[in-house]
């Protein structure tokens, strides 16, 4: 069994988290959190933070998996065929 140390920390402020939280970011550090300042987003040029997206992303977190699968389906990204 391998064992891996957490990674806490984020890569933008470099605020720690008091210990892993079952995220990745215990074990790849992030590049921004909750705690960096927001940026100007380069592709809509809204602010973007990592508490408030710009309108670039879409939470597949919150969608049903039939429209999550038809967001890949659409772009070709998605495939069943293992071959």
């Amino acid at each position: 069994m391998i064992s891996t140390s957490p990674i806490l920390a984020c890569k933008g402020c470099g605020r720690t988290k008091p210990g892993p939280t079952g995220d990745p970011t215990d074990l790849f550090p992030s590049e921004s959190c909750g705690g960096c300042p927001p940026w100007t987003c380069g592709d809509c040029g809204e602010a973007c933070s990592a508490k408030e997206l710009c309108s670039c992303w879409v939470r597949l977190d919150t969608l049903p998996l039939a429209d999550v699968k038809a967001l890949f389906a659409a772009d070709g990204t998605l495939s069943f065929d293992p071959a």
